[in-house]
């Protein structure tokens, strides 16, 4: 049963796109009355986005935003475990600011949840999906990779374990002890929520809008050695 949705969404230099982001989301209604809460975490952002995240509050204090402002910045994973902190609802879900995500199709993982049919949703950006022109092949062949690795270690069944689109309990990730800050925060969370064999999990499809790196995307090829060891020491060890 969910009543309320924590929608956590980390920032680190996204002028371009966060006031437009912030938008979407405060104006998006969720399926079956559920309410949601927001939370931005800014971190440590270089460029304006502080100042786009206040002025769309101060301009809609309707939407009732928690705002973080992380005065150091900790990488993505960081970002994202300081919202799950002041989280109040019943799930959160993590919602880049990036735009290459549809805010809209958070209703598409709330649906499984709200029909009982999974605990742990996944939207996943290559099922159904074939490349989009800006996608970088060498991105997409990684990620790939690594979803193949995580379910060979850790006895999922994913198309895409490295999705921001991950809906999960709040209690369950109050439960976790996460410790990984950077991008290798995904498989440390998919590895943890693994080795509980009652949950039951659903992947769903999403639409997606890659960035190209000139356009402000952020994660590189280089970041997957990280998450390979990540993959590896949280799905065989104890950690």
């Amino acid at each position: 049963m969910i009543n309320q949705l924590s929608i956590i969404i980390p920032v680190f230099n996204e002028q371009q796109t966060i006031y437009k982001l912030l938008d979407k989301i405060a104006n998006l209604s969720l399926i079956n009355n559920v309410k949601k809460e927001i939370i931005v975490v800014n971190d440590a952002s270089t460029d304006a986005s502080k100042d786009k995240i206040i002025q769309f509050i101060s301009e809609n204090p309707s939407s009732n935003i928690v705002f973080i402002d992380q005065p150091i910045n900790k990488g993505k994973g960081g970002a994202v475990k300081s919202g799950i902190a002041k989280a109040s609802g019943d799930y959160c879900v993590i919602q880049d600011a990036d735009l290459e995500l549809d805010p809209t199709e958070i209703n598409t993982l709330l649906q499984p949840i709200i029909d009982n049919e999974a605990n742990i949703v996944y939207g996943s950006r290559f099922l159904n999906n074939k490349k989009h022109e800006k996608e970088v092949l060498l991105n997409r062949m990684a990620n790939k990779f690594l979803t193949w690795l995580s379910n060979l270690i850790m006895g999922v069944k994913l198309t895409d374990m490295q999705t921001c689109y991950k809906m999960i309990p709040t209690e369950l990730y109050n439960q976790l002890t996460l410790k990984e800050n950077g991008f290798a925060f995904d498989p440390e969370i998919t590895a943890k929520l693994a080795k509980n064999k009652q949950l039951k999990w659903k992947e769903v499809p999403i639409s997606y809008h890659p960035r190209t790196k000139e356009e402000g995307k952020k994660i590189r090829w280089s970041h997957g050695f990280r998450q390979l060891y990540s993959i590896i020491k949280y799905g065989l060890f104890r950690s």
